[in-house]
């Protein structure tokens, strides 16, 4: 827009406005294209800064640290943290044997669990404990048994092994801090009404989603669900933070249900003949497809608020659209079979469920 406005060119603009009675040189080295010439560098500069004003006040989802100073000064909005997943662990060995605090276990990709608290091994030569994540992330959300090193190993114990992880959330996209800045303009607060309670949900660190219900158990009540960033049930700390955090700044007298999706575990497998890709690449593009397939449900279902139970409905995974996206898998050629769930129909989910892809078997 500006591209003109060089130092060459506001010199030359500059330079020919000085009125030539007034004997006063403008050749170049003269006194007056010694003084015009800084001035018109630090004007040009401001030019060349003028774009930058429009992507600190017309933000959008590339406008990268405008878009916390937006939020936060206009919107009172905070970018979201990301949390830590934790989960249980079980060990084995000589009984006596202590596993000090701070203990460092290792997933094969290198991810890092401590060990919350001491633990001893009892006579029955077992323990439990608990692990929580290094850093922040739901890469961290490990599968049972994932744990394959330690970074010390201690005499006398022989195995460990993990329950499923959960509650590692990752730090808010720009994307979505962006899309909450939309929505807070688009549909304002005020007075504990539905988009109140979503962003008092939403204000919470590891919450991805939340959806409310007017009126869900009758007049002066409010139901409200969360899910976190990954589409998932929240951990029950998270959990916590959401109740507390609504009950701080609901209106008086509303009495409000606060809860997490129950997740529906979905398994998939399918006999397929291939030209030229190995069953594990497609198999990794199926996952892949799948997963955004299952957050467009989700999001289609908790991005918006219903304004009372009736319309909270449940909502459908469509067997044709799973067959479709793996027919679509570069390198298949032909289908034999296809089992969601063990069936070839229709999976119904309940409002305050969310899918959950746990296996996926190709043959």
């Amino acid at each position: 827009m500006f591209e003109d406005r060089t130092t060459e060119n506001l010199k030359k603009d500059t330079l020919a406005q000085i009125n030539e009675g007034l004997g006063v040189s403008t050749m170049a080295g003269s006194y007056a294209d010694g003084v015009v010439g800084p001035v018109c560098q630090m004007v040009s500069s401001l030019y060349k800064a003028l774009p930058g004003v429009l992507s600190m006040l017309f933000v959008d989802a590339s406008s990268g640290p405008f878009l916390d100073l937006v939020a936060g000064d206009y919107l009172g909005l905070t970018r979201l943290e990301g949390t830590q997943a934790s989960c249980g662990v079980t060990f084995t060995g000589t009984p006596g044997t202590r596993i000090p605090q701070g203990t460092r276990f290792l997933t094969k990709d290198a991810l890092v669990f401590n060990l919350d608290t001491e633990v001893t091994i009892g006579d029955s030569g077992s323990a439990v404990g608990h692990l929580t994540a290094q850093a922040a992330g739901s890469a961290y959300n490990i599968l049972p048994g994932s744990l394959s090193g330690m970074q010390v190993n201690l005499p006398g114990l022989e195995s460990y092994v993990n329950d499923q992880a959960s509650g590692g959330t990752d730090r808010e996209s720009d994307a979505a801090l962006y899309a909450r800045i939309m929505e807070a303009r688009q549909r304002p607060r005020t007075s504990g009404n539905g988009w109140d309670y979503r962003q008092w949900a939403m204000e919470v660190d590891g919450v991805g989603q939340a959806k409310v219900v007017e009126l869900a158990q009758g007049p002066g009540t409010v139901g409200v669900t969360v899910v976190d960033g990954s589409y998932r049930p929240v951990g029950d700390e998270i959990l916590q933070a959401v109740k507390d955090n609504i009950a701080a700044s609901r209106p008086i007298g509303a009495s409000v249900t606060v809860e997490t999706a129950d997740a529906l575990e979905i398994s998939i497998s399918a006999e397929v003949d291939l030209s030229s890709s190995t069953l594990e690449e497609v198999k990794t593009l199926f996952v892949s497809a799948m997963e955004d397939y299952l957050e467009q449900l989700v999001e289609s279902k908790y991005g918006k608020v219903y304004y009372g139970p009736e319309e909270d409905l449940p909502y459908i995974l469509y067997y044709n659209r799973v067959l479709s996206i793996l027919m679509m898998i570069p390198g298949v050629d032909t289908l034999d079979s296809l089992l969601v769930n063990g069936e070839t129909t229709d999976l119904q989910f309940q409002p305050g469920q969310v899918p959950e892809l746990r296996e996926v078997t190709l043959r």
